[in-house]
């Protein structure tokens, strides 16, 4: 005890300046934080590892599901239909058979994340799709697509039609027309070919239409358009081609008016223009 009392009274004398004590406190409170730290740091680290782990993971999924999603459709119909989706990359991410013979004709075939000219001509050139093609059998490739991508779709399958040969044409169908021909079980492009001809027959159905090949539609078509100066090959390919021959041959426009205003009165009769659908026409 009075080995105590003597240290206590030997330090009544030392005094600490102000640097000293500033000096202290801030080492101390570098200690506390440290010390908060290392509690915080092990809890707070794996949150942030989980969240970064779920923001990945769903922007994966999103992603992966964005690539997936069909935004553009080509149909290939003769009587086998069938309709390939494509992704905003133009690969084919779907390939839907309408009725059996499509069922068959897709059946063995790899199409998925094919280009979609591949797809076409690796359909095109199998074995059962060329026994279809004979006789007066035509392959009719419809193209449906927004804005955006249409026109070079459509000079892609265009392309196809050209290199496939006998009986293969091309035309476009209006985007908004595909959820309403899924709706109604057939490819868009049949589903186009069913609504030019109920122009004419309003007692045609659409199962009419699904036991039908594309050349007995066209035929009924042609049937009820009664040839009235529109050759078949206006029509091949689609594309507005009565409509680019007059803005082509603006001449042809104005013959036509001095032939009227002459008096000729062998006009064509009314109602019985091509009907067309979107973009493509029959």
């Amino acid at each position: 005890m009075e080995l105590a009392n003597k240290i206590q009274e030997s330090f009544q004398h030392v005094r600490a300046d102000d640097a000293l004590k500033d000096s202290a406190k801030q080492y101390l409170s570098m200690q506390r934080c440290r010390g908060r730290k290392r509690f915080f740091r092990p809890a707070f680290g794996g949150a942030l590892a989980a969240v970064c782990a779920m923001l990945i993971l769903a922007s994966g999924i999103g992603g992966y599901s964005w690539i997936l999603k069909p935004v553009s459709y080509v149909s290939m119909d003769v009587n086998p239909s069938i309709e390939l989706g494509l992704n905003r990359y133009d690969r084919v991410v779907s390939a839907v058979a309408y009725n059996d013979q499509g069922a068959e004709l897709l059946e063995g075939l790899s199409l998925k994340w094919k280009r979609y000219t591949d797809a076409i001509n690796i359909v095109a050139g199998s074995d059962l799709m060329q026994s279809y093609l004979q006789g007066e059998e035509e392959l009719v490739l419809t193209v449906a697509a927004d804005s955006s991508r249409e026109q070079e779709l459509a000079a892609g399958v265009k392309s196809c039609s050209g290199h496939i040969g006998h009986g293969s044409r091309s035309v476009q169908a209006d985007i908004s027309t595909v959820s309403e021909a899924h709706d109604n079980g057939l490819s868009v492009g049949k589903y186009q070919a069913y609504l030019a001809l109920a122009q004419y027959d309003e007692t045609v159905t659409v199962d009419d239409c699904k036991g039908m090949s594309m050349a007995e539609i066209h035929g009924k078509i042609i049937e009820h358009e009664h040839g009235h100066g529109h050759a078949d090959g206006l029509e091949s390919d689609g594309l507005e081609a009565d409509d680019t021959i007059q803005e082509d041959n603006p001449a042809l426009t104005e013959d036509s008016t001095q032939d009227d205003s002459a008096g000729n009165t062998d006009e064509e009769p009314q109602g019985h223009h091509h009907h067309r659908n979107g973009h493509g026409s029959w």
